[in-house]
């Protein structure tokens, strides 16, 4: 369900940051002297001493050269306009989320409704050139000026798409995208995406949680994935609806200073189980409000290992309306951790779609005595129980044995045994198909099997051929829990031909399975189901 946000975007790349709501200006004596007012301010605020050669650089792009930090830059006028529309995801142009080639501009998608979308460009063209001037080894920054332009005006686009060319004009107008948006999965969790922190989204947050909550949720994800940051006030906002009110994150400045920051009280607190997705793009203010749930064991954090951007940016107006965007704090979680180069680890690594993951984690939980067929996982602050029976499922197969993979990590994997919870051994991890066909009869492993391998199955009784189908015959790709397509052929009473539709793929590993639900003539079902493991020739 996950709509497609892309780091590499004309948003993105541009505001990895996290920003103090207010616009800072400190006067200068002499209006005129940009130069002497940057000096001051790099001089008196920014988070480190900085030495005497930085404040004897003649240019302020020079200082911030010798300064070596990313996140200090200095901004034009339509530089900083640009920057504030895309942390507020609004911007004027065409509509497209793009990244650098070296040909040129590669379009990675068109936002629905907008310009790009309306003109047909597609993912995967690339704009070499734009109103005559060539996109070959343009920085991302002159391609947002470029493309994005003023409301109104055309812009004449050759775009290479496949072997051929075309061309486009294309007017550009204002486009705008919520920064928070909801749904209900699975008829009961309640999916918030935060696509970043603009001055509105802590109010469309508490809007959203209302509306699911008119829903009847009884779970919460909440998606930080991608998401770079923003305004700090918006994440200590958010933070108050899992944390209260209590510390966000700890600030500290140049002279070693701290300073807290404190979550608002709205009253109540999401007190339903909780997943946060994060990943390797989760950045700043994302950081912020990740770390302050994970330290009071608010939620399980689900993903990879976020960004690492620990420290905070002030905006400062320059009296020939460029701004300097200065380091004033680096950042620490409420329990002192240092996010800055390091981040905040998940509950849960994975490597894949975490939010598969969280919709398994969080779609069967049971309050039921018998926990037969149940899988219990404890993560973080959180115990999931999984039913196995949608771990079986096309959709959730790869998410399980994810899940698995993490067991050797903090998070504690059990089984239902009659009466109790047990813990699930290492040879039982290793061989997943005991917690995922726990009561079938392991027969025996196809070794080096070619890749046009038939099967023969023979049985001890006359079979009920109705029942010889592919729901009761299936042939799955371990790894992917993928089916192969297979084909059955009579050759007696007692015994089946099964032939792949496909050839089977050299390396690959697969479990061939017999479901207790084949029915022999007289009406009885197979005593047990039975499981083969056949690896394939490299």
């Amino acid at each position: 369900m996950r709509k497609v946000r892309l780091f590499r975007s004309i948003f993105f790349y541009v505001l990895i940051t996290l920003i103090m709501s207010m616009v800072l200006y400190i006067p200068s004596s002499a209006q005129g002297d940009i130069i002497e007012e940057a000096k001051s301010l790099i001089e008196n605020f920014y988070v480190d001493q900085v030495s005497e050669r930085v404040l004897k650089e003649d240019t302020i792009e020079d200082m911030i050269e010798r300064i070596d930090d990313p996140y200090t830059i200095h901004l034009t006028a339509e530089e900083y306009k640009e920057f504030i529309n895309s942390m507020e995801m609004t911007f004027t142009g065409i509509g497209i989320y793009l990244e650098i080639v070296p040909e040129g501009v590669l379009i990675l998608s068109t936002i629905e409704g907008s310009p790009a979308k309306e003109a047909g460009l597609m993912s995967g063209d690339i704009i070499t050139e734009a109103d005559g001037v060539s996109m070959k080894s343009i920085s991302l920054e002159e391609a947002i000026v470029i493309i994005g332009g003023t409301e109104g005006t055309s812009i004449d686009l050759v775009i290479k798409r496949e072997d051929g060319i075309i061309e486009e004009s294309i007017i550009r107008r204002k486009i705008e995208i919520p920064t928070v948006s909801g749904d209900v999965l699975g008829g009961h969790i309640g999916y918030i995406d935060l696509d970043s922190f603009a001055k509105d989204t802590a109010y469309e947050f508490r809007e959203i949680v209302d509306e699911l909550e008119d829903e009847d949720v009884d779970s919460w994800i909440i998606d930080l994935r991608d998401n770079p940051g923003g305004y700090l006030d918006a994440s200590i906002d958010i933070a108050g609806y899992f944390i209260g009110e209590n510390l966000v994150l700890q600030m500290r400045n140049k002279d070693k200073s701290d300073y807290g920051g404190y979550a608002l009280d709205h009253g109540y607190t999401i007190d339903d189980p909780v997943i946060v997705l994060v990943n390797d793009h989760s950045a700043s203010a994302s950081e912020i409000l990740s770390a302050a749930i994970k330290d009071y064991e608010k939620a399980t954090l689900v993903g990879k290992n976020t960004y690492g951007k620990g420290s905070v940016q002030a905006m400062y107006d320059l009296s020939d309306g460029s701004v300097l965007k200065m380091t004033m704090y680096r950042f620490y979680s409420p329990d002192g951790k240092a996010i800055n180069e390091v981040g905040v680890a998940p509950d849960i690594n994975i490597s894949e779609d975490s939010l598969i993951v969280a919709k398994l984690l969080l779609d069967n939980s049971t309050s039921q005595r018998d926990k037969s067929g149940y899988i219990q996982v404890k993560a973080g602050p959180n115990t999931f129980e999984i039913d196995m029976d949608k771990a079986r499922e096309d959709e959730y197969w790869e998410a399980f044995n994810e899940i698995l993979r993490e067991a050797d990590s903090d998070i504690e994997i059990k089984k239902w045994n009659e009466e109790r919870w047990e813990e699930v051994t290492e040879d039982e991890i290793e061989n997943s198909y005991s917690l995922l066909y726990p009561q079938y009869k392991y027969s025996h492993r196809f070794s080096d099997v070619s890749i046009h391998k038939e099967f023969i199955i023979k049985f001890n009784d006359d079979v009920d051929m109705d029942t010889i189908m592919e729901e009761n015959i299936e042939l799955i790709d371990i790894a992917t829990g993928e089916r192969v397509s297979l084909d059955f052929k009579v050759k007696g009473e007692k015994k089946i031909k099964v032939i792949p539709h496909e050839s089977l793929r050299n390396g690959k590993n697969y479990w061939f399975i017999v479901h207790d639900s084949v029915m022999g003539q007289n009406g009885n079902r197979l005593k047990q189901g039975v499981l083969c493991e056949v690896s394939v020739e490299k």
